[in-house]
């Protein structure tokens, strides 16, 4: 896994000391990378980086990063995604800030809140002599069932399901926290036995 990490780890080292110099800006990987430094295997090297950040905290990630910036943060909508986008090049790694990340999908609402996540479900992943904050796989998995990526939520569920203690507080928190339709709730019925 470390392996295919190593090509980013020089970005993430930039992203690191550049935001620790910022007061309280909170910020989590996410994305392939994220999943390998949970030890979810996607086979290889990432191809880029997702930081995800509130909203309040956007403008400072993008004043701390501005000598790697490739375009300013801008509102971003889809049919499934909305959020306010920026892109870098770190280290020769593309890199994307997602802020305020929302997902509607399977007539569900959820939405990304990181102050939240690093106070209640934090898992941080050592490098070296210091640590980078990493968003917890219950995000991953919700976000790969509502993104219909079964390549992706099924090797997250597996890992899920081989440390519970660890994982499954953090899912059953999200699911409180955020709106489920009734098709969301069909899908993880069939990869889940919420009664177990």
């Amino acid at each position: 896994m470390m392996k295919l990490l190593e090509p980013l780890l020089p970005s993430i080292s930039t992203i690191h000391t550049r935001l620790q110099q910022a007061h309280n800006v909170q910020w989590l990987i996410g994305g392939s990378c994220g999943l390998l430094m949970h030890h979810v295997d996607i086979g290889r090297t990432p191809r880029d980086l997702d930081i995800y950040v509130d909203l309040k905290d956007v403008h400072t990630v993008h004043k701390m990063l501005q000598p790697y910036a490739m375009d300013n943060p801008e509102f971003s909508e889809t049919p499934i995604y909305a959020s306010t986008l920026s892109h870098y090049r770190i280290d020769g790694h593309a890199v994307e800030v997602v802020g305020d990340f929302k997902v509607k999908a399977l007539g569900s609402l959820y939405q990304v809140e990181v102050d939240y996540l690093l106070e209640n479900h934090n898992y941080p992943f050592s490098m070296e002599s210091w640590k980078v904050p990493v968003m917890p796989l219950a995000h991953e998995f919700l976000f790969n069932v509502l993104r219909n990526r079964p390549d992706r939520y099924e090797p997250i569920l597996r890992e899920m399901q081989d440390h519970p203690d660890k994982h499954m507080q953090a899912l059953s928190d999200l699911m409180e926290r955020n709106q489920w339709g009734y098709e969301f709730h069909v899908k993880m019925n069939e990869l889940l036995d919420w009664n177990r």
